[in-house]
C-alpha cells in the first residue's frame, strides 16, 4: 500500500502471519521542507484508518534512534516500543 499527501508519503504492506493480520510500515518520509505542519500525524492517521478498515490485529515499524520527532509522533499516535527501535500498535487481540 502507498498513501500520500501533500508533502509526504508512507510505504507499508499488510500480510497475515498465520496468526494475525499484520500491517508493517516500511516508510514514512516527509518533506524537508513541510515537517512540523502535522503532516506525519495525517499520514500516520490514514494508515490507522486503512488499518481499522481492513481487520488489521497489529501496525509495526521500525524508527531510526536518532529520530525523535518520528518516536514522539508514533508515541502520540499510541505505538508502544518492543524492543530496541521497533514499535508495535496492537489493534485488536487475537485467539492463538
Amino acid at each position: 500500500m502507498q498513501i500520500k499527501v501533500y508533502g509526504g508519503s508512507c510505504i507499508g504492506t499488510i500480510y497475515y502471519n498465520g496468526k494475525a493480520k499484520v500491517m508493517v510500515i516500511d516508510n514514512v518520509r516527509v518533506d524537508s521542507d513541510k515537517r512540523r505542519m502535522g503532516i506525519g500525524m495525517v499520514l500516520m492517521e490514514k494508515v490507522l484508518s486503512i488499518a481499522l478498515d481492513n481487520k488489521i490485529d497489529s501496525i509495526e515499524l521500525l524508527v531510526n534512534p536518532d529520530n525523535y520527532a518520528a518516536k514522539g509522533l508514533y508515541n502520540k499516535m499510541g505505538f508502544q516500543k518492543t524492543d530496541k527501535e521497533h514499535h508495535r500498535m496492537i489493534l485488536r487481540k487475537f485467539n492463538e
